[in-house]
């Protein structure tokens, strides 16, 4: 096993250091200057359902940290992303709680459950990637188009740390494929990820994923994510070019990823004794 140098050689301490630069306080948000006027209950049951989704965190801490429990590196950067990532839910509940919004602990212990990571550490990698890109791209959207101007600073902070936080999974994607055993099978399994985000993305056991599931067909909820650009395709020629980039390929939203994904396939063993 590769011994790295905790301090001189891993990922973590510049990503800390990116993370301790930029971070926001939940003191410097104005929330006395919230203007109930401009929240419609559409607005108030998106950013509910948001936190919600937010609030799977806490499980998907566990689990990075005891499945991926080998890698010193990304563990320990993954402190840096529970704390930062709990601050979003933390941050939209209050707001609502200053509108007379309040949710309780079977509230929180409901939004805690998420599914099984997959088996594939790469496919793991690149799922936070996409899901951190699409979560970035929504809070942008709300940023830019929400009335109310208190929720609209809240949501440029999260859209800031959704997209560093894609970052820092891509740099650990990347150090992952370059150190595999395995390149060819570890790029097919970050070709089967983007294919089942935007061929079926119903099929993505993904907090984002299955909050646009669950959310874009409530006639309040759905009406609300449209009037604000909330949309799952919205970042997908950048995520193509970037999941590209990381495989060494040229992608755009374009590309047969299914054709592609069979160029990557070991050659059938079978030939090799003859048979048919």
């Amino acid at each position: 096993m590769r011994v790295d140098d905790v301090i001189g050689e891993t990922l973590y301490p510049g990503l800390f250091a990116q993370a301790e630069a930029v971070r926001w306080r939940m003191q410097d948000i104005p929330w006395s200057q919230i203007e109930r006027g401009a929240v419609t209950s559409g607005l108030r049951q998106l950013v509910r359902e948001i936190a919600f989704s937010e609030l799977t965190t806490a499980t998907a801490t566990r689990r990075f940290l005891t499945d991926l429990a080998d890698d010193v590196d990304l563990t320990q950067w993954i402190a840096v992303w529970f704390y930062e990532e709990t601050k979003h839910p933390h941050a939209l509940l209050t707001w609502l709680h200053h509108l007379g919004e309040r949710v309780d602990g079977q509230f929180v212990q409901r939004g805690r459950a998420t599914a099984p990571f997959m088996r594939s550490r790469m496919g793991t990698l690149v799922t936070n990637i996409i899901s951190e890109m699409v979560a970035s791209a929504g809070y942008a959207a709300l940023a830019a188009r929400a009335a109310e101007p208190v929720l609209r600073r809240i949501a440029r902070h999260l859209a800031g740390d959704e997209a560093r936080h894609a970052a820092s999974f891509y740099v650990y994607a990347r150090r992952h494929l370059e150190r595999s055993a395995e390149p060819a099978a570890d790029r097919r399994d970050a070709l089967k990820v983007l294919y089942l985000w935007y061929a079926g993305s119903a099929l993505v056991g993904h907090p984002v994923s299955e909050f646009y599931g669950r959310h874009e067909q409530r006639p309040e909820i759905g009406e609300t994510m449209a009037q604000l650009g909330f949309n799952l395709a919205a970042p997908r020629d950048r995520i193509f070019q970037l999941i590209g980039t990381l495989l060494d390929l040229e992608l755009d939203g374009s590309v047969d990823l299914v054709a592609l994904m069979r160029t990557l396939e070991p050659p059938d063993r079978t030939s090799d004794h003859g048979a048919t």
